[in-house]
Protein backbone atom coordinates (compact mmCIF):
# COMPACT_ATOMS: atom_id res chain seq x y z
CA UNK A 1 0.00 0.00 0.00
CA UNK A 2 1.55 3.29 -1.10
CA UNK A 3 1.74 6.01 1.69
CA UNK A 4 -0.55 8.92 1.15
CA UNK A 5 2.43 11.19 -0.17
CA UNK A 6 3.32 8.49 -3.10
CA UNK A 7 -0.04 8.75 -3.84
CA UNK A 8 -0.47 12.77 -3.60
CA UNK A 9 2.65 12.85 -5.62
CA UNK A 10 1.94 10.75 -8.02
CA UNK A 11 -1.71 11.73 -8.59
CA UNK A 12 0.19 15.18 -9.29
CA UNK A 13 2.47 13.51 -12.21
CA UNK A 14 -0.26 12.41 -13.99
CA UNK A 15 -3.07 14.15 -13.75
CA UNK A 16 -1.71 17.79 -12.80
CA UNK A 17 -4.18 17.92 -10.08
CA UNK A 18 -2.97 17.98 -6.38
CA UNK A 19 -5.59 15.40 -4.37
CA UNK A 20 -7.55 16.95 -1.11
CA UNK A 21 -7.01 14.84 1.85
CA UNK A 22 -10.36 13.42 1.57
CA UNK A 23 -9.46 12.75 -2.20
CA UNK A 24 -6.34 10.78 -0.62
CA UNK A 25 -8.58 8.60 1.53
CA UNK A 26 -11.11 8.11 -0.64
CA UNK A 27 -7.99 6.44 -3.11
CA UNK A 28 -6.92 4.67 0.06
CA UNK A 29 -9.45 3.12 1.15
CA UNK A 30 -10.31 1.75 -2.66
CA UNK A 31 -6.94 0.18 -3.00
CA UNK A 32 -7.21 -1.54 0.70
CA UNK A 33 -10.48 -3.39 -0.91
CA UNK A 34 -11.58 -4.71 2.25
CA UNK A 35 -14.99 -2.41 1.91
CA UNK A 36 -17.46 -0.89 -0.12
CA UNK A 37 -16.76 2.83 -0.66
CA UNK A 38 -19.36 5.70 -0.57
CA UNK A 39 -18.02 9.38 -1.13
CA UNK A 40 -20.33 12.14 -1.35
CA UNK A 41 -19.31 15.95 -1.72
CA UNK A 42 -20.68 18.62 -3.32
CA UNK A 43 -20.99 19.29 -7.16
CA UNK A 44 -17.40 19.80 -8.45
CA UNK A 45 -15.72 19.47 -5.64
CA UNK A 46 -13.83 16.36 -7.20
CA UNK A 47 -15.54 13.09 -6.23
CA UNK A 48 -14.48 11.58 -9.55
CA UNK A 49 -10.60 12.12 -8.78
CA UNK A 50 -10.91 9.94 -5.87
CA UNK A 51 -12.63 6.87 -8.33
CA UNK A 52 -9.63 7.69 -10.37
CA UNK A 53 -6.49 7.47 -7.98
CA UNK A 54 -6.60 3.68 -7.67
CA UNK A 55 -5.96 3.36 -11.42
CA UNK A 56 -2.29 4.68 -10.83
CA UNK A 57 -1.53 1.70 -8.70
CA UNK A 58 -3.16 -1.55 -10.26
CA UNK A 59 -1.66 -2.13 -13.13
CA UNK A 60 -3.69 -5.50 -14.02
CA UNK A 61 -7.23 -3.62 -12.69
CA UNK A 62 -10.02 -3.39 -13.76
CA UNK A 63 -12.11 -0.41 -12.28
CA UNK A 64 -16.31 0.06 -12.98
CA UNK A 65 -17.27 3.56 -12.28
CA UNK A 66 -21.02 4.17 -12.43
CA UNK A 67 -22.52 7.67 -13.67
CA UNK A 68 -25.86 8.71 -14.47
CA UNK A 69 -25.54 10.60 -17.22
CA UNK A 70 -23.64 9.94 -20.89
CA UNK A 71 -21.93 13.06 -21.02
CA UNK A 72 -20.22 13.20 -17.36
CA UNK A 73 -19.23 9.50 -18.94
CA UNK A 74 -17.32 10.99 -21.91
CA UNK A 75 -16.05 14.02 -20.78
CA UNK A 76 -14.42 11.55 -17.98
CA UNK A 77 -13.50 9.07 -21.06
CA UNK A 78 -11.89 12.03 -22.61
CA UNK A 79 -9.64 13.09 -19.64
CA UNK A 80 -8.52 9.64 -18.81
CA UNK A 81 -7.41 8.99 -22.49
CA UNK A 82 -5.64 12.68 -22.27
CA UNK A 83 -3.59 10.70 -19.23
CA UNK A 84 -2.85 7.88 -21.13
CA UNK A 85 -5.42 5.48 -19.52
CA UNK A 86 -7.21 2.80 -20.96
CA UNK A 87 -11.19 3.63 -20.53
CA UNK A 88 -13.76 2.90 -22.47
CA UNK A 89 -17.50 4.49 -21.78
CA UNK A 90 -20.50 1.53 -22.13
CA UNK A 91 -23.66 3.27 -22.82
CA UNK A 92 -26.52 1.87 -25.01
CA UNK A 93 -24.68 2.37 -27.97
CA UNK A 94 -21.46 0.89 -27.33
CA UNK A 95 -22.88 -1.73 -25.01
CA UNK A 96 -21.95 -4.63 -27.41
CA UNK A 97 -19.86 -7.92 -26.61
CA UNK A 98 -16.75 -7.16 -27.90
CA UNK A 99 -16.42 -4.09 -25.51
CA UNK A 100 -17.17 -6.23 -22.69
CA UNK A 101 -14.45 -7.73 -23.20
CA UNK A 102 -11.50 -6.70 -20.74
CA UNK A 103 -8.05 -6.87 -21.52
CA UNK A 104 -5.85 -8.98 -18.97
CA UNK A 105 -2.42 -6.91 -20.09
CA UNK A 106 -3.69 -3.03 -19.06
CA UNK A 107 -5.31 -1.09 -15.89
CA UNK A 108 -8.65 -0.56 -18.11
CA UNK A 109 -11.48 1.47 -16.58
CA UNK A 110 -15.12 1.24 -17.95
CA UNK A 111 -17.59 3.85 -17.40
CA UNK A 112 -21.04 2.85 -17.64
CA UNK A 113 -23.91 4.95 -17.81
CA UNK A 114 -27.38 4.12 -16.82
CA UNK A 115 -30.94 5.48 -16.69
CA UNK A 116 -32.51 5.17 -13.34
CA UNK A 117 -36.43 4.56 -13.33
CA UNK A 118 -38.49 4.09 -10.09
CA UNK A 119 -40.59 1.50 -10.01
CA UNK A 120 -41.90 2.20 -6.24
CA UNK A 121 -41.50 3.84 -3.71
CA UNK A 122 -38.80 2.23 -1.79
CA UNK A 123 -36.59 0.32 -4.96
CA UNK A 124 -35.37 2.03 -8.17
CA UNK A 125 -34.43 -0.05 -11.28
CA UNK A 126 -31.52 0.43 -13.78
CA UNK A 127 -32.42 0.32 -17.44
Amino acid sequence: MPALSDIQQHTLEVFSVCPCLWQLKVAEALLKGDKDVLCTAGTGMGKTLGFWIPLLFRPDGIQIVVKPLNLLGKQNVTSLAKAGMPVIAINSETATPVNFQVSQQTNDLIWCMCRLQKESEDALHVI
